[in-house]
């Protein structure tokens, strides 16, 4: 008799095994960390995952039909909801044992990535499809998990990374101010002309040169003098130049970001297929299918199931390219404390929100074991750019992938042994 958990298990050492090979291309010089991935990650985010979500809500999804569909993506938008307030409450409770500001509103930021910017496409589309045996339910359910990821917490991330930057900006031109100064007093000079340089409009990265700013010792020693009269502004504080936030120049760059996101064209495009009732002509096998569109859907499907076997290929060779050291350059508890709550406090609350929301047995199931997948090679991308938490993201990438199967084998038999969302195997 075939073990009932043994398709989720052949699924998640495919998984494994797809990123393993990655990692030896990159050992053997097949391929290069740093000239493939980004190509690799560019085909990903703006041609084959818009084309899967684009068939997969549009052709595959009825909203009319589906029931509990809305309560689905609901759950994971009011999970993602909680998740970001609880990594302000962290923040909050670390600026609170140290008595000052220690970390702000880019650390939070950091945090509710490692909580739930989850993997739902790359890695849950076939671990639910193995879970289900039928691999239009993985799509279905993977896809609808990561909806609130792009309509909610993606605004909100960049704006709260937005604001880090515009700090971070603003102590290196304080720093420059006052080293000029004091070098124009030092030679006797009673005026100096001192250029600010601002982070340009059409950047999104901070404009800070760790290699200028660290060849200068006494402009570091100056850097040193302004976060200590940071330490005077009050431990709550997680903004400390809240104009930033009504800044029509920051939302104008958030909101020129989100329009240029391919995967929410593709989510935009899904429900207008969905809602206006058109794609059920481009259902194939079905009474209302018109085969000569077909070729749409075939064309969506062919270049959809890049998704996975790409980006996973790609993490390895990026898992290789950072080396262990610096995949795992954290502490061991805090590295812990990360999985603790993203492998098991997480899926725990999505238990409580699949039971709160109706879910049936179906979307319960799947709601939880997504929840339990780890974060994206994504969340890393973002803490690069805005140079912040990059140890942190890469060490939560890392260990939740390597951990992904006992995680997920060991949360669907404590599922059924409870007998919560119960399938059929």
């Amino acid at each position: 008799m075939t073990w009932a958990y043994l398709p989720v298990v052949n699924t998640l050492l495919q998984v494994l095994a797809t990123i393993g090979i990655g990692g030896l291309c990159g050992v053997f010089g097949v391929f290069k960390p740093d000239e493939f991935v980004p190509q690799a990650v560019r085909f990903v985010f703006y041609v084959a995952l818009p084309c899967l979500v684009t068939k997969g809500i549009g052709i595959g999804i009825d909203f009319y039909s589906e029931k509990n569909i809305w309560s689905y993506i609901v759950a994971f938008l009011i999970l993602r909801a909680i998740s970001l307030i609880l990594a302000v409450l962290a923040i909050l409770f670390t600026n609170w044992r140290e008595k000052q500001r220690r970390e702000g509103i880019g650390h939070v930021a950091v945090l509710w990535l490692t909580l739930t910017w989850i993997s739902t496409v790359i890695m849950g589309v076939p671990i639910s499809s193995a879970v289900f045996g039928n691999p239009q339910l993985g799509q279905k359910y993977g896809i609808l998990a990561g909806i609130s990821s792009f309509i909610f917490q993606l605004p909100l991330q960049l704006m709260f990374l937005e604001c880090h930057a515009a700090e971070e900006n603003a102590l290196a031109n304080r720093v420059r101010v006052h080293s000029s100064v004091q070098k124009a007093t030092e030679t006797g000079k009673s005026s100096v002309d001192v250029t600010i340089q601002v982070t340009p409009d059409t950047s999104i990265i901070p404009s800070l040169s760790k290699a200028h700013d660290q060849s200068d010792q006494n402009e570091a020693a100056t850097c040193t003098e302004e976060k200590e009269k940071e330490e005077d502004v009050k431990w709550w504080s997680l903004v400390q130049h809240g104009e930033n936030i009504s800044s029509a120049r920051l939302w104008g760059k958030i909101g020129l970001r989100i329009l240029r996101n391919p995967v929410l064209w593709g989510i935009f495009c899904g429900f207008v297929l969905s809602l206006s009732t058109a794609g059920k002509y481009l259902r194939c096998p079905s009474e209302y299918c018109v085969e000569g569109l077909n070729w749409i859907n075939l064309a969506l499907t062919w270049l959809g199931q890049a998704v996975s076997p790409v980006s996973l290929f790609a993490m390895g060779l990026w898992m290789h390219g950072q080396g262990t050291r610096k995949l795992f350059s954290i502490g061991i508890f805090k590295l812990s404390m990360f999985m603790v709550s993203k492998l098991i406090l997480v899926p725990i609350i999505m238990v409580g929100l699949a039971n709160a929301m109706r879910l049936n047995d179906e979307q319960g199931r799947a709601a939880i074991l997504i929840a339990t997948l780890p974060i994206s090679l994504a969340s890393f991308s973002l803490g690069r750019q805005y140079q912040i938490g990059e140890s942190d993201l890469a060490a939560n990438v890392a260990c939740g992938t390597l951990l992904m199967l006992p995680t997920v084998l060991v949360w669907n038999i404590v599922l059924d042994k409870a007998g919560l969302y119960p399938i059929a195997v």
